[in-house]
């Protein structure tokens, strides 16, 4: 289970000193390809959480794998103090957190637009730049496509949800041909 409080914590002191060496998105993107070799590797994800390995025998696997991968030798350092004090479960966690600190210090937010067939680029560039302009910061966009929508889109900022669907246009008019 991830403990947000502590992910953030361990997050913060890895942005610190991302800012400091200028760095912040080299270890965001080596702590995001450290997290996806977990996730996808059941070996590695046993010897990082299973408390039958040793400290040592995880951080020379962890250390041997990060290398490989071309990891930045503070990040190395820093999955090795998760590894002594037992905190390398929260990995996801922490990554997450270091993400939206960097995203947050670099004004940046992100969204999710859901349409019912696949965006052309052109209008994916409209849709994040007007969501843009309505946060008031830079906007990085995922994608998704859900069928069930019939036409239009839903767009997810923050706390900010516009929905321009024909599902719940048609929705809205059924209940109002009820009442």
């Amino acid at each position: 289970m991830i403990d947000t409080t502590l992910a953030k914590r361990y997050a913060k002191a890895l942005v610190e000193v991302g800012e400091e060496k200028n760095a912040l998105d080299r270890y965001g993107q080596d702590l995001a390809n450290l997290c996806a070799l977990v996730e996808q590797s059941h070996d590695l994800r046993e010897v990082l959480l299973n408390p039958v390995f040793t400290k040592e025998d995880k951080k020379r696997i962890a250390g041997e794998v990060l290398k490989k991968i071309g990891t930045d030798p503070m990040v190395t350092n820093f999955v090795n103090v998760l590894i002594d004090r037992k905190r390398i479960d929260q990995l996801a966690g922490i990554e997450k957190a270091y993400r939206e600190k960097v995203d947050e210090i670099k004004g940046i937010t992100r969204g999710e637009v859901t349409s019912a067939e696949p965006l052309s680029d052109d209008t994916l560039r409209r849709v994040t730049e007007t969501l843009s302009k309505i946060s008031n910061k830079q906007v990085i966009v995922s994608k998704k496509v859900d069928p069930s929508l019939i036409g239009g889109l839903v767009a997810k900022v923050g706390d900010m949800v516009f929905d321009g669907t024909i599902r719940t246009q048609l929705n809205q008019l059924k209940e109002s041909l009820k009442g």
